[in-house]
């Protein structure tokens, strides 16, 4: 049975997060700054803090009863969403638990980095807040679930560059890579994986952008202008030498998104697990790449 809780927890999607904090850790490093006992405790708060919304969404999907008429279809292996609670693999009641302990231990660390890095706050404050609500209410409000994931996952690489490199001031610079990662696998990730389930979604009076949205031309149009308002911000930051020139090579994953654009707009329902995996694998590629910038100096 453990096998199965620990299946709900370690979700392919804490692969946003490993990423993002790695960015952070990159553009410390870059600024001068590495500290690897503050490195490795920002990297698994983050981890734990993701795993938490991961579990805590999954039953509160459950206890509403829309995993249960979607039977949990899963979109593919990187899909949001679990079948081992509706399967009866797991308790609904120890999976929360699960996800409130994950949450307790993510807390646990970033009390511990508040200790000696009080300029964290108010970003485990935006974090805390923005996990805890899109759990239970982002949802439910037109349009807000993807831009409050994209906040949540853009003060990832910012608070890890803060609790590794100690700053009580930010460059603007930062800004170049971290809201466009935040973008792409934050915002663009979760509204994929709600294209396939937003029917039985609307029915149940979830209203994120791919419920209002309605058609495919619509919802490919919104990802499409999204993952371009990205590129841009990446491409402004190398014109402008606020991000190191092999930053630029993020651009290469756009034939990529072009890629699952079409696949969107021309709604291949079959497909949407394949796209959801596609673009994660381009968007993690992306923040390899703006880290491995960062960390050579190049």
């Amino acid at each position: 049975m453990i096998k199965y809780y620990l299946a709900e927890m370690f979700e392919p999607t804490l692969l946003y997060g490993l990423s993002l904090s790695i960015l952070g850790v990159a553009a410390s490093s870059y600024l001068g700054h590495f500290n690897m006992f503050y490195s490795v405790l920002a990297i698994a708060g983050t981890v734990l803090a993701q795993m938490s919304v991961n579990v805590i969404s999954d039953y509160f999907d459950y206890a509403s009863g829309l995993d249960r008429e979607l039977n949990t279809r899963k979109s593919g292996n990187l899909a949001g969403g679990s079948s081992l609670i509706t399967g009866g693999y797991i308790k609904p009641g120890l999976t929360l638990l699960s996800g409130l302990l994950a949450f307790s231990a993510a807390g646990a660390i970033g009390l511990y980095l508040l200790l000696s890095r009080i300029q964290l706050l108010p970003i485990l404050a935006i974090a805390a807040f923005t996990i805890l609500m899109y759990a239970k209410y982002a949802k439910r409000i037109p349009y807000l679930a993807e831009p409050l994931c994209t906040l949540n996952y853009t003060m990832i690489p910012l608070g890890t560059f803060i609790a590794v490199s100690g700053a009580s001031s930010l460059s603007y610079l930062l800004a170049f890579s971290f809201i466009p990662a935040g973008i792409m696998l934050g915002g663009n990730a979760l509204f994929i994986n709600e294209v396939p389930d937003r029917a039985i979604d609307r029915k149940y009076g979830v209203r994120h952008s791919a419920v209002m949205l309605r058609t495919s031309k619509r919802i490919g149009i919104y990802y499409i202008v999204w993952e371009a308002v990205a590129y841009v911000i990446i491409l402004s930051g190398v014109i402008s030498n606020s991000l190191p020139l092999l930053g630029i090579a993020g651009l290469l994953t756009l034939p990529i998104t072009l890629y699952v654009f079409r696949g969107l707009y021309n709604s291949r329902s079959k497909s949407y697990g394949a796209l959801l995996g596609i673009h994660t694998m381009s968007s993690c590629v992306v923040g390899l790449i703006l880290a491995f910038s960062y960390a050579s100096g190049i």
